[in-house]
């Protein structure tokens, strides 16, 4: 099972993950790494998470396995430019500002599985007829994608259920 928890609230990430373990996994004040990608994870822990922003949502994913997470808003227009560098089998599937940002996300969320940069490995990965590709051969990576509130989210890992709860940090009036 993934928990995935978000919240439209203003935080900085650091102190999100911090009140989400803190408050859901009882990890009081927790030494947040991050890898030299800047993918965090605890030191010793056998915890996975991985945070995503997007036009004033912040999500983390948390599980028992590695997780890569993405979401975008789906307010807007496709990039024109970043539309130009997905492949030619990509371009084919893209309809839509939906579509769009399903490839767009499914690919965040496979870099950011292995804790890459987006920058080093875009030209090496597609996500193509629901399925990544690296370097130009079928991976048999799981993506699993959903909307919410305007938003779509790509889960990169070996995870087929997960629970979404939204965060309120500030007590409502």
């Amino acid at each position: 099972m993934l928990d995935i928890f978000y919240t439209y609230e203003k935080m900085q990430s650091d102190d999100f993950i911090r009140l989400v373990l803190s408050r859901y996994y009882n990890i009081t004040n927790p030494s947040i790494c991050k890898s030299f990608h800047g993918k965090p994870y605890l030191e010793g822990r056998k915890i996975h998470f991985n945070l995503s922003h997007s036009k004033g949502l912040t999500a983390l994913a948390v599980g028992k396995k590695r997780v890569g997470l993405d979401c975008e808003g789906l307010t807007g227009k496709a990039r024109p430019a970043v539309l130009a560098k997905f492949s030619e089998r990509e371009r084919a599937e893209i309809f839509s500002t939906q579509d769009f940002y399903a490839h767009w996300t499914a690919r965040e969320s496979y870099v950011k599985f292995y804790g890459e940069s987006l920058a080093a490995w875009w030209r090496k990965v597609e996500f193509f007829d629901k399925k990544i590709w690296f370097c130009g051969a079928q991976t048999d990576a799981k993506i699993s994608q959903f909307e919410l509130e305007g938003y779509v989210f790509s889960i990169c890992g070996d995870y087929s259920k997960w629970n979404l709860r939204k965060v309120e940090t500030q007590p409502k009036d």
